[in-house]
Formats: structure tokens, sequence, C-alpha cells
């Protein structure tokens, strides 16, 4: 009669593209499973996707020349996993949607200005090149676009004079 083993019995993996995303501990709350997704893949195809879970469970790294830092582990599935192809722990960029504003007027970030007391003004031009400041006040800001939500006296279709970068 032989022995019995002790240890796994079969070991499998899948096949099911899943991407694994280290958050900052600090925007844990910013981000739920559901939440609306775009990966870029490195060839630059960008594809939908799902947060499909969020981590409890800290861990902690430093690159050794600054403080290190705690993250927790996000999973994301693709919405067309054959996008992805043949792909296996490549680099890839992933914006998470953590708000969202219909018929929202947007700006560029560039354009705004801070006035006294954390409030902001852009400078809109008018006929004949004439400059002038309007207030606003800032909303949800689009990291992957540049933009940011405003709301105030801007109107749409008025043009605004965006900062040289």
């Amino acid at each position: 009669r032989a022995g019995r083993r002790a240890g796994p019995v079969l070991t499998a993996t899948s096949d099911r593209h899943v991407v694994t995303v280290p958050l900052d501990v600090s925007r844990q709350g910013e981000v739920q499973p559901g939440d609306n997704v775009t990966v870029t893949l490195p060839d630059g195809t960008a594809t939908p996707g799902l947060v499909s879970w969020v981590g409890k469970v800290a861990t902690t790294s430093g690159s050794g020349s600054g403080p290190p830092t705690a993250t927790i582990p996000v999973q994301v599935t693709l919405d067309y996993p054959r996008v992805a192809g043949s792909l296996d722990q490549a680099p890839v960029t992933v914006n998470i949607t953590t708000a969202t504003a219909r018929r929202a007027l947007v700006v560029p970030v560039a354009a705004l200005l801070a006035s006294s007391a954390g409030r902001y003004v852009v400078e809109v031009t008018g006929p004949g090149h004439a400059r002038r400041w309007v207030p606003v006040t800032p909303g949800i800001f689009d990291d992957a676009t540049g933009l940011v939500q405003v709301s105030g006296s801007l109107t749409p279709g008025q043009r605004v004079v965006v900062a040289p970068s």
C-alpha cells in the first residue's frame, strides 16, 4: 500500500484577461466595484472595462529613495477581452471613472486661475479681443482629458484663455 501524498491535486490558471491596479490607499474610498474604467493597452488602444473587486488589505512598497507607499489591489475586467489578444503581464494605463456629470460645462484645467479666498476665475475673450474675468466654481476634474467641470457666470460658446504650457 502506497503512502498518501499531501499537497495540491490540481493547479489551474485562467485565460481571462484581468488587470490589477495598485491603488494608493488614500484613494480607496473613491473606487467601488462596478465603476467604469478605460484601459489603454501598450499599443495605444483604449478599451472599456469595469472594476470587479477592490481589496481590503494594503501592502507597502518603497523605492528606497522615498517614503514607502501603501496600496490596495483593484481588479479590473475588460468588456472586450479579445482586444488584449495574447498580452500577459503587460503594462497598461487605467483611468477609473469615479464621478460623472451630465450636460456639464467644461474648460481646460489650464484655464483656471486662482483668485482670492480660494475662488477661481477664467479669462474670456469677447468682441474686438476684449478680455474679462469670469468667476467659476470647479466641479469634477477629468485627469484623462485635462478638463474640469465649471459652474458660474460662464456660458457655453464663450472662448476662454488658456495659460501657455
